[in-house]
């Protein structure tokens, strides 16, 4: 636990460090995420075993890399690269039927999209184009890592009911619950903060209600993600955190979070 303590902490350090830049200026955050992306899509290809040949992977991770730049408006059309994406795989598993399978076909086109995609969704709600996106950043965080965390520790110390033994058998009902309570604290606390900050009223008890329901879902986010890896026999992605495992280790819940976020923030006013 004191090296999963420390590595967070560091981490945390990190990304504050990187918003601080970033509200200078904003291309540093699509990097970021653009490397982030990458080396997760990496980790689900190559550190589960799912694709073996590696123009595939490499293709997979130029994509992602490039995907954050076209949402961005950096780079060319989103959907234009996607198409060119499909395309590239498809031709690849035409010249190499033989070794190149069904399943990794799959894989590679389904895994990079979803992280793409999520990653994208989590660069506009940093950069929203308004002062906004620190209030919108602390929220997600506080729906995806406040709720994991507190699920961790009230977990560790009162958990007995088993949330989904088969897929994550650490978790329990009450540690959900708690990561749940503890979510629901955090927002009320950004809210209010913010509110000071942009001098603005937000729409507190409507973002309180429905923190349960971006925590429940990025819990499931997380369990998506273990599924994956109790298929292939893995305990982590990777092990650039110690303690952590890899990037998609950290980044789970974002997955499902993110886009959910995003879709929330196009048609209700918080602010």
């Amino acid at each position: 636990m004191k090296t999963r303590i420390i590595s967070g902490a560091v981490a945390a350090a990190v990304v504050a460090a990187l918003l601080i830049l970033n509200s200078f200026f904003s291309i540093v955050v699509v990097i970021v995420l653009a490397l982030l992306a990458t080396i997760a899509v990496y980790e689900i290809l190559c550190g589960t075993g799912a694709v073996k040949k590696s123009i595939p992977v490499y293709a997979a991770m130029l994509y992602v890399a490039a995907l954050q730049f076209s949402y961005n408006g950096l780079f060319i059309n989103s959907t234009t690269l996607s198409v060119l994406f499909v395309i590239t795989l498809a031709v690849f598993a035409v010249l190499d039927h033989k070794n190149f399978t069904f399943p990794e076909l799959v894989a590679t086109i389904s895994m990079p999209m979803v992280i793409g995609f999520a990653f994208a969704c989590l660069e506009q709600i940093i950069n929203p184009g308004d002062r906004t996106g620190l209030l919108y950043f602390f929220l997600l965080f506080n729906f995806a890592c406040v709720s994991d965390m507190g699920a961790y520790f009230v977990g560790s110390f009162v958990g007995k009911h088993k949330l989904a033994p088969e897929i994550s058998p650490k978790k329990t009902i009450e540690g959900a619950l708690g990561g749940i309570v503890c979510s629901v604290i955090g927002t009320i606390i950004i809210c209010l903060i913010f509110q000071l900050i942009l001098k603005t009223s937000i729409n507190v008890v409507l973002l309180t209600v429905l923190t349960p329901v971006f925590s429940i879902i990025g819990m499931f986010g997380d369990l998506f993600a273990s599924v994956i890896k109790r298929h292939f026999g893995i305990k982590d992605y990777g092990n650039i955190m110690p303690g952590h495992g890899g990037v998609l280790d950290r980044t789970d819940s974002i997955l499902l979070i993110a886009p959910a976020f995003v879709l929330f923030l196009n048609y209700v006013s918080v602010i």
